[in-house]
C-alpha cells in the first residue's frame, strides 16, 4: 500500500473518476474512492512519461517533486547531507532591512 498524494486525496469521486476515465484506468466506476485513489496513484506513476504533459494529470505531476521533511538519524538529529541544503537555501535569503531606533536618528 503506498502513501497516496495529497493532490489524488483532496480530489472528490466524480473527478477522479473522469481523471480515471481519461487517462485509462479500468474498472474505475466500481471502486471506492480510497481504492480509486491508489489505481490512480499507481497508473499514473507507470506512466509518467506518456502522461506528465497532460493538463488534467499536472496537478498530481506538480507535487510530486516538492520537497520532502529532512530524515533525521536514530538520536533524533537531521543529517549532515540535509543541514547542508537548508544552510544554502538560508544564504540565498535576502535579509531584512534593520531600522534605527528613533533615539539614534534624532541624535
Amino acid at each position: 500500500m503506498s502513501t497516496v498524494p495529497y493532490w489524488l486525496q483532496k480530489q472528490r469521486k466524480p473527478d477522479l473518476q473522469a481523471l480515471a476515465a481519461h487517462v485509462g484506468v479500468k474498472n474505475y466506476d466500481k471502486l471506492l474512492k480510497l481504492d480509486l485513489e491508489e489505481a490512480l496513484n499507481d497508473h499514473l506513476r507507470k506512466n509518467q512519461t506518456r502522461l506528465e504533459k497532460d493538463p488534467m494529470a499536472s496537478g498530481f505531476y506538480k507535487r510530486l517533486d516538492s520537497p520532502v521533511k529532512r530524515e533525521r538519524d536514530s538520536g533524533g538529529h537531521v543529517s549532515a547531507a540535509a543541514t547542508s541544503t537548508v544552510a544554502e537555501v538560508k544564504k540565498t535569503k535576502q535579509r531584512r532591512q534593520t531600522l534605527k531606533a528613533r533615539e539614534e536618528l534624532e541624535a
